[in-house]
Order: structure tokens, then C-alpha cells, then sequence
């Protein structure tokens, strides 16, 4: 079971993450709007040398080195690369376990590591990234990243064929259950409070596509496709959200 669009979440915009702003924030997040990912990673790891407890930027280090791990055709190199994410997440663990925004992380990190578990390692793990973002959300019930996690948990348990979601509750006593119409819920509520969104968008159109709401998936991609891409995995998935589009028309 992959956690792909999971990752994605680091695909989310960092603008909100930094309460106190710096030059060095600035020239980051500008590196990231260039598309230029790695070039941020070196900016924002330059910042923890004289600041080794500022979560919020070990927290963006995590999801950038998530990112880029998808972004590489290399199993192995992508491995190092979900490493370094879960360094960063831990160091962060380390400081605070008690913030919405690291128990993401945490979540975030387990999504990476279901792609290269066993089957059974699988299974324990899914139910962690789950708890993971439950906490998350218990810590901050707006918390939109949380939010989509869990949706997206949701959308993807709930489209497994019957023989895997029974080998799940199987290998697992107490497996919580999953539903379409939860993801749904979940994805719009997160719509709600960050109508900018656009991997959150792109998986609400594409659970309302499955459950034959056409007209509601065409008009919010419309709408994804005149907001801003603000990271090259904006950009890649507005690209997606096009070609959905043009497969309802």
C-alpha cells in the first residue's frame, strides 16, 4: 500500500509554518517558489545550526526530504532521503511531543516507510500513521494537514479490495474502519479552512469523481486550477488536477 499523495502533504506551502519570520525563512521560501528544493533543504538546515530547536523548520525539512525522495526514480536513494525525513521528525519529537505539526510529521514519515515494509510491517503501520494523525488532530482540531492525512488514510484503506481489507482487520484486532464517504467529509473540512489546498483539492475531486459527483469535481478544478503554485509539487499536481479535468469532460 503506498502513501504517495501523503507525501504530498509536504507538497503543502510552508508560508504559515514560520511564527517568527528571518531572512534566511524568506530566502528559503523563495527557493522553494523557484522550484528550487534542494537549494531550500541547504538554506533551512543552515538555519538549525544556530537555532537547533525551531520545530516549525524541522518540520518543513522533513516534508521537502519527502519530497524529494518521491521525486527519484532510485529506491535506495529515495530511502536515504525518507532517513534524513525521519531524522528531523524525530529531532523534532525530541523537542515537543506534544504539537500538532510533528505528530504530522510523524505520520507524514510512516506514509514513506509503508512503501518499502513487509506486508505485515504494512499492516502495524498503517495503524500508526493513523494514530499519528489522530493525535494530531486532538492537539489542534484545525490542524488541516492532520486533516488531509486522515482523509486520505481514509480514501485509501476504504479502496482496497476486500481480500486486503480483511487481511488488514486480520493482522490487526481492532482495526478501525474506513470509509469513501469519511475521506469526503474529512477533505472538505479541510477545504473549509484552506480553500488554497491543492493536493487536498485534487483528492476531493478526485473521491467525488469516484462516487459519481462529476458536476462538484468539475467546478472545484476549475477553481484548483486558477490558484497559485507556490512549490514545484503544486505545480506538478495542478498539472494533475488539468489532466482530471479534461477525463470529466
Amino acid at each position: 500500500m503506498k502513501y504517495n499523495c501523503l507525501l504530498t502533504i509536504m507538497l503543502l506551502s510552508s508560508v504559515h509554518l514560520f511564527a517568527q519570520q528571518s531572512p534566511l525563512i524568506d530566502e528559503a521560501r523563495l527557493l522553494e517558489r523557484q522550484f528550487k528544493t534542494m537549494e531550500a533543504i541547504r538554506k533551512y538546515e543552515s538555519m538549525i545550526v544556530n537555532d537547533p530547536k525551531n520545530i516549525p523548520v524541522f518540520v518543513r525539512l522533513a516534508e521537502l526530504y519527502c519530497m524529494e525522495g518521491t521525486s527519484i526514480a532510485k529506491e535506495e536513494e529515495s530511502k536515504s532521503m525518507y532517513a534524513l525525513a525521519d531524522k528531523y521528525t524525530e529531532k523534532a519529537f525530541s523537542i515537543d511531543s506534544n504539537r500538532a505539526d510533528v505528530m504530522y510529521a510523524k505520520a507524514m514519515v510512516i506514509g514513506k516507510m509503508i512503501e518499502y515494509a513487509s506486508i505485515k510491517d504494512k499492516t502495524r503501520l498503517t495503524m500508526q500513521l493513523r494514530a499519528m494523525a489522530e493525535k494530531s488532530l486532538a492537539i489542534d482540531p484545525n490542524y488541516t494537514k492532520a486533516m488531509y492525512t486522515l482523509a486520505k488514510w481514509n480514501d485509501e484503506v476504504a479502496s482496497l479490495n476486500p481480500a486486503a481489507r480483511a487481511a488488514l482487520k486480520l493482522m490487526n484486532k481492532g482495526f478501525p474502519a474506513a470509509s469513501s464517504e469519511e475521506a469526503i467529509t474529512l477533505y472538505e473540512k479541510a477545504r473549509k479552512l484552506d480553500p488554497g489546498f491543492i493536493v487536498n483539492n485534487h483528492d476531493l475531486a478526485m473521491a467525488y469523481k469516484k462516487m459519481g459527483k462529476s458536476l462538484q469535481a468539475i467546478e472545484l478544478l476549475n477553481y484548483q486550477l486558477r490558484l497559485p503554485a507556490k512549490t514545484k509539487e503544486d505545480q506538478e499536481i495542478k498539472l494533475k488536477s488539468k489532466q482530471l479535468l479534461e477525463s470529466l469532460k
